[in-house]
């Protein structure tokens, strides 16, 4: 696939400087050229991206496998430069070229760059700490049903596992919304069950306000009394973004998520 790349770079580099590409495919990567400068390319395979750079007299082919990308730059000669980068893929400057080179988004699955969610929903994003994707679901839902909805998308109510990941929950919706856990108890079971993710995940994270979950007693939408066994984020507690307990027949947003990048 590099040598391949390399071809390609090679063919749309023929504006970029005085190289003479004859000499390259006849004469043959690392011969001298008749009289012209052949150019030198460098394919590097690292987590940053790919350089490649052009200099005078005689060129060079060499596939480099290092954790980061070397930037291109121009040299005396025919003067290319390619780089992917934190952003994505760019096209750099040009060795005597007037005009600016433009850019090209690319993604990859590294956390050094952009991920695309879009794959999975047009607003999702990435959060690098979990590698994870995630959809804030604005539509005021019950939790059954914003469960429901994340298993359409092929996701899930949303685990937090950590503090890093509880924030970024509460930084891309700072208004209630359901997160993936309950309890287990029915509606109008009284008192606390115990509190798993949807997902099965280990509950070993919990970010609960002072005394809760507390189970508080409500009014049943059919009539009758009903008591709180989900969970979701909220502005009430010691600070905004912790969690509390909710009748699972109210109906608010939910966070989404993923758990494969694309």
């Amino acid at each position: 696939m590099l040598a391949g790349s390399a071809l390609w770079l090679l063919l749309g580099s023929a504006g970029c400087g005085s190289a003479n590409y004859r000499d390259l495919f006849e004469n043959g990567p690392g011969k001298a050229g008749s009289g012209s400068a052949s150019g030198s390319l460098q394919s590097s395979a690292g987590s940053s991206g790919m350089a490649v750079s052009g200099g005078s007299g005689g060129g060079s082919l060499a596939e480099v496998a290092g954790s980061l990308g070397n930037a291109g730059s121009g040299g005396s000669g025919a003067g290319c430069a390619f780089s992917c980068g934190d952003a994505g893929r760019s096209a750099g400057g040009r060795s005597g070229l007037g005009n600016e080179a433009g850019s090209v988004s690319a993604q990859a699955g590294s956390d050094s760059e952009l991920v695309d969610c879009s794959a999975f929903a047009a607003d999702a994003v990435y959060l690098p700490a979990t590698q994870h994707c995630y959809l804030v679901d604005k539509e005021t839902r019950t939790f059954a049903a914003a469960q429901a909805h994340c298993t359409e998308l092929k996701a899930h109510l949303i685990t937090l596992g950590s503090d890093a990941e509880d924030a970024f929950a509460w930084s891309i919706h700072s208004e209630e919304h359901w997160i993936g856990a309950k309890d287990g108890k029915a509606p109008k079971q009284s008192g606390v069950g115990t509190y798993t993710w949807t997902d099965d995940e280990p509950f070993d994270y919990t970010n609960w306000s002072a005394e809760q979950p507390n189970a508080s007693k409500t009014e049943c939408t059919d009539g009758g009394a009903c008591y709180e066994h989900c969970a979701f984020q909220w502005t009430g507690g010691e600070h905004d973004g912790q969690w509390n307990d909710r009748y699972c027949m109210h109906t608010i947003a939910a966070i989404c998520e993923w758990e494969k990048t694309p």
